[in-house]
């Protein structure tokens, strides 16, 4: 006979609070980042990569990774798309 399974979304989210998941999240941006301004940097880009964290408005923690570069990240009628933090995302933290 099958089972009947009720999950708790609430745990869920309570987890999602705790500090631990928070400094994963940031940690996991961190090195997507630093890949970011590697790959910047070995193809003479000058961008200001950063990373911003917090909490949306439904209470999950988030870290933004940004850039300056929005011509070289998305391309434009003068610059090349080169996609840095795509590319950086790809390659996993």
């Amino acid at each position: 006979m099958a089972r009947r399974m009720t999950i708790n979304f609430g745990a869920i989210g309570d987890a999602m609070r705790q500090q631990g998941v928070r400094d994963a999240i940031h940690d996991h941006a961190r090195a997507i980042a630093s890949r970011a301004r590697s790959i910047d940097a070995a193809e003479g880009g000058n961008a200001s990569i950063g990373v911003s964290s917090g909490t949306n408005g439904r209470g999950r923690p988030y870290s933004r990774i940004t850039s300056n570069d929005v011509g070289g990240e998305f391309g434009s009628s003068k610059t090349a798309r080169r996609r840095t933090l795509g590319r950086a995302a790809e390659q996993g933290g």
